[in-house]
């Protein structure tokens, strides 16, 4: 089964609505998107209802475009996520700010969070602050020198027992989880853009947040063109 078409797949998850877009990877056109309401009063997601839904769609979106989906992103909307905040001081004095500084500071900062966080796993890791001679600041420039220099950062973390939820229910339909994203951490960041919010996380995953690190499972190197954009192990 194949096609020209070169998509890519959302899937926003919340306790009251479910739904699934599909959009075009070169112009992020929305090429197929559904919805459904749930009943207003639940508290916490209803698998059963995604896996419903998804019962419902899969095979629709797949004969319509003629190609498998074999990732999607899923964005959620709950209180089911555990917020951890790590500062972090380099112990070294009168040097410059480098990208070997940094790594470190981050590495360590994660390892701190890992070791507070049993049963959950990171699902952003965000740069808050950098305080540098007792300054703040929003954003790094390497090549400074400084006396003192540490970092306050915010770990958004998601029960390992939730996404193992999803993926046994996506793994029925051979799908697997590209990312997962915080809806209330994205619209925090875009509040003052009009946008839906399958734009918002696609902005997010791609790097738009330059104080954003990234974690994926393998490897670890500067991204693109965004100095402050991170490949950490997970």
């Amino acid at each position: 089964m194949s096609n020209d078409i070169d998509f890519e797949a959302y899937l926003f998850v919340s306790p009251q609505k479910i739904i699934i877009s599909i959009n075009e990877k070169i112009n992020f056109k929305t090429i197929y998107q559904k919805e459904i309401l749930i009943n207003i009063g639940l508290k916490e997601i209803d698998y059963k209802e995604v896996d419903n839904f998804l019962n419902e769609n899969i095979f629709l979106i797949e004969k319509k475009f003629q190609k498998f989906v074999k990732k999607i992103n899923i964005i959620i909307e709950s209180k089911v996520f555990f917020t951890v905040l790590v500062s972090i001081k380099d112990k070294n004095h009168d040097e410059t700010i480098s990208q070997k500084t940094l790594d470190h500071l981050l590495n360590e900062a994660k390892s701190q969070c890992e070791e507070t966080i049993y049963g959950k796993k990171i699902t952003h890791m965000i740069i808050d602050n950098y305080l540098i001679n007792n300054k703040n600041h929003q954003f790094l420039t390497f090549g400074k020198k400084y006396n003192s220099f540490s970092l306050d950062l915010r770990f958004i973390c998601l029960s390992k027992d939730i996404i193992k939820n999803f993926e046994q229910t996506l793994s029925k339909y051979q799908i697997s989880i590209d990312q997962i994203v915080n809806a209330e951490y994205i619209k925090n960041f875009f509040e003052y853009e009009r946008t839906d919010i399958f734009n918002m996380a696609n902005k997010i995953i791609n790097g738009c947040n330059e104080n954003e690190v990234e974690i994926i499972n393998k490897k670890y190197e500067k991204k693109g063109v965004f100095e402050r954009l991170f490949d950490l192990f997970s």
